[in-house]
């Protein structure tokens, strides 16, 4: 991260620092032709080619049509940027600060992550917004993810939370999942490290 470079919490920070997730909601909607992967939501892990819409057919925002791999030419499938995460071949690399979770865990913790940067980051300045990280807090919980304190700010300094904060946001982080799993149980799961992004 270039420290000449203004920073801006949230959304455009992890898209600078190369996350998939907030690359897909950059993008708008590929070109006919265009191949891709469903990286989050509906449909995770199907690989198509973009293609044009039936000739007639009502303009749909934030929709393109696709033909996925395997299926039939006469099937097609609607995908919608706004609820779906996509990436257009060819992908980039995987960026080193991404976290050891497969594409789904990590888009999870993504959005938790975006929405308490873009919640603390008003007016052009950093206020930690602690109800937003109580949701990264339960996100990591519920989904019983093995994040290491330092493999989850890994990824908070990616989206662009300043260093500064970081001691009393990892402590934060740590004394509330610890509360979380001794009062209801749900340890993390080992089993769910895996490659970076793996699919």
């Amino acid at each position: 991260m270039s420290k000449d470079r203004t920073i801006v919490p949230g959304r455009i920070e992890g898209f600078l620092s190369g996350c998939p997730f907030c690359t897909s909601q950059r993008i708008g909607i590929p070109e006919i032709g265009s191949r891709f992967r469903i990286i989050w939501g509906t449909h995770l892990g199907a690989v198509g080619t973009v293609v044009e819409w039936p000739e007639n057919t009502p303009y749909i925002p934030d929709e393109f049509l696709a033909q996925v791999d395997n299926e039939p030419p006469e099937w097609q499938t609607r995908v919608c940027i706004k609820r779906q995460m996509i990436q257009v071949f060819p992908f980039a690399p995987v960026p080193e600060w991404a976290p050891p979770l497969c594409m789904s865990d990590a888009g999870e913790i993504d959005l938790a992550t975006v929405r308490f940067c873009e919640r603390s980051f008003q007016k052009g300045k950093w206020k930690t917004d602690w109800d937003s990280l109580n949701e990264v807090v339960r996100t990591s919980w519920y989904k019983r993810l093995p994040l290491e304190l330092n493999e989850l700010w890994l990824v908070l300094k990616a989206h662009g939370v300043p260093e500064t904060v970081e001691s009393e946001i990892v402590e934060f982080y740590e004394r509330g999942r610890s509360l979380l799993v001794h009062s209801c149980g749900r340890k993390p799961i080992k089993k769910k490290r895996v490659k970076p992004l793996l699919m």
